[in-house]
């Protein structure tokens, strides 16, 4: 496929808006039901009832499990447990065998985080066994809620919260705003001294699991998830949850200097890497620590399971695209669809991530998980919802499970129906209406390499922090003459281009998981797509293009 490049809207000629934190983050109460979730939360308290947070196993589940935990320590509530299930070996999202558990062990309120929209039959269970139950999340929801004491999410069509985006940890984070607000405005539960309820503005030091969160989870940074973000980063840099100091160090980041790019592509899959590879409660602790010790030795421990993670998606990449091509013509095909019963299930979302890249279509990938069922993930190429696509294909008749958002998903069967999973879902996609893939790249600015300065760096980052519908602004660099070219990380998968300015300052271009078909040598010429970006590698900051796209001169 061929990009045409074009100029787009002048973007970077408007001054930009810096967030605000009075200005910009919406009342918690403006959430449907989130007056009874709070009430009831507070009678638990105040009767010292047990509460279990079940939170979901990834890299937004996690962070919002903690969050509110670390709500009910500062509150000085004890009587509370959490569970994040086994991503190998349990559903995604609350089930019978879980209910039933925290029932026998006197369990009287389940508040979910980032999940828990979809499961009515486990909401009916729970109400059968006499407990109650708050629903936060922030994913689709299904025709019939689940009929919960509370059900929070953004996404209801009956709910007027001004931002609809809100990732998991954001819901999670509104229940806490709202938590303390009212206790502030009214009084503490019986048992709690006022003196100790944290101060106002105390929720903000949360702010940090927010960011990582609203990042990992690739919603939209617009609007207050632009705000959430920018002020979540500055807590990131004030180094004060031990976990995330340790976590870091260990990947050489300067504390100090994070970002969101550090975060989607450094912090975040190391916090997946825990449920992806081992168990979620990994990551749990590492956020949870106060031990430096303790927070360095899982941080480490994280880094080696990401490191085991790389090597399984490489393995089963390879593995897949073998199947992919004894299924025969590739172009024919509206989705792809592949597995093997030995697939690593942690992995199979990035799995199809990177097929999504190299085919430029949707693609399913499943495994089998220690229980005999099949569970796999979708990704889709951005020409239609994997969700609504699941529902044509069969939905609940068909499927054990599924959801998700419009790009990702994921899904459970019986084992024996996945023989069928590829021609249903063909069948589906073409019944579907599809949106345009765009195929035109619009650039913000174009750029000489003189006018790469701090100074200019500086002012680009005012339009931060930059994600899903805010995205970096792009540069067109034109005849740039090549003086070094280098491959580097395992395999050499990356490329490092350099280039001088008219002073003999050089300037890098990095290219990950580059196209290796493409040889470049000293003196040629090129164009080039790109972002600026400022590196704290081994805490030495460095400005330097990251290619998005690049085409020879002459």
């Amino acid at each position: 496929m061929k990009w045409q490049i074009k100029a787009g809207e002048k973007r970077l000629a408007v001054a930009p808006e810096i967030p605000d934190y009075e200005r910009d983050i919406h009342d918690p109460f403006k959430l449907r039901d989130m007056a009874k979730a709070v009430e009831r939360i507070l009678t638990a308290v105040k009767n010292n009832e047990r509460i279990t947070i079940f939170g979901d196993y990834d890299a937004d589940g996690v962070p919002a499990t903690a969050l509110l935990a670390t709500v009910f320590t500062w509150i000085g509530f004890d009587n509370f447990d959490i569970y994040i299930p086994d991503r190998h070996n349990e559903a995604f999202g609350l089930s019978n065998e879980a209910i039933k558990k925290f029932s026998d062990r006197g369990t009287k309120l389940i508040i979910t985080v980032d999940c828990g929209i979809t499961d009515v039959e486990e909401v009916k269970l729970a109400n059968d066994l006499g407990l109650e139950m708050i629903i936060t999340d922030h994913h689709l929801v299904p025709k019939e809620l689940p009929p919960a004491l509370a059900v929070i999410d953004p996404k209801r069509a009956d709910c007027n919260y001004p931002n609809k985006n809100l990732c998991g940890t954001g819901v999670a984070y509104k229940l806490a705003q709202a938590l303390l607000a009212h206790v502030r405005d009214t009084e503490c539960p019986s048992g709690h001294s006022v003196s100790k309820w944290p101060p106002a503005g105390r929720e903000k030091s949360l702010l940090d699991l927010v960011a990582l969160a609203t990042v990992a989870d690739m919603v939209p940074i617009v609007g207050e998830n632009r705000a959430l973000t920018h002020f979540g980063l500055i807590i990131l840099a004030m180094n004060r949850r031990p976990g995330l100091a340790a976590l870091a160090r260990v990947l050489r980041l300067n504390p100090r200097h994070i970002t969101e790019d550090d975060i989607g592509f450094s912090l975040g899959p190391r916090i997946n890497s825990a449920s992806r590879m081992s168990h979620a409660s990994e990551a749990y602790e590492l956020l949870m620590s106060q031990d430096t010790t303790l927070a360095d030795k899982i941080a480490k421990d994280l880094e080696a399971r990401n490191t085991a993670r790389r090597r399984s998606v490489d393995e089963i990449l390879a593995t897949a695209n073998n199947l992919i091509s004894q299924q025969g013509e590739v172009e024919g095909r509206g989705v792809l669809v592949v597995g093997e019963p030995d697939f690593s299930l942690g992995v199979l979302g990035l799995t199809a991530s990177r097929l999504v890249e190299k085919y430029k279509k949707p693609v399913f990938v499943w495994g089998v998980n220690g229980s005999g069922e099949v569970k796999g993930s979708c990704r889709s190429d951005g020409s239609i919802n994997v969700v609504n696509l699941m529902a044509e294909a069969g939905g609940r008749e068909y499927f054990n499970d599924f959801g998700g958002h419009v790009m990702a998903g994921g899904f459970s069967l019986p084992l024996g129906r996945e023989t069928e999973l590829g021609e249903r879902l063909n069948i589906a996609y073409a019944d579907l209406d599809k949106d345009e893939v765009e195929r035109t790249i619009f650039y913000d600015q174009a750029l000489v390499l003189d006018e790469i300065t701090d100074e200019f760096y500086n002012h680009l980052r005012q339009y931060g922090p930059f994600g899903p519908e805010n995205k970096k602004p792009l540069f067109w660099l034109t005849g740039l003459r090549i003086s070094e070219v280098k491959m580097f990380g395992n395999g050499g998968l990356h490329l490092e281009l350099k280039f001088k300015d008219l002073t003999g300052r050089v300037i890098p271009a990095i290219g990950f998981f580059f196209n290796k078909d493409l040889v470049f040598t000293p003196g040629e010429r090129v164009d080039l797509l790109a972002n600026l970006e400022k590196s704290h590698f081994r805490y030495r900051p460095e400005l330097r293009l990251r290619i998005v796209d690049i085409r020879k001169v002459g």
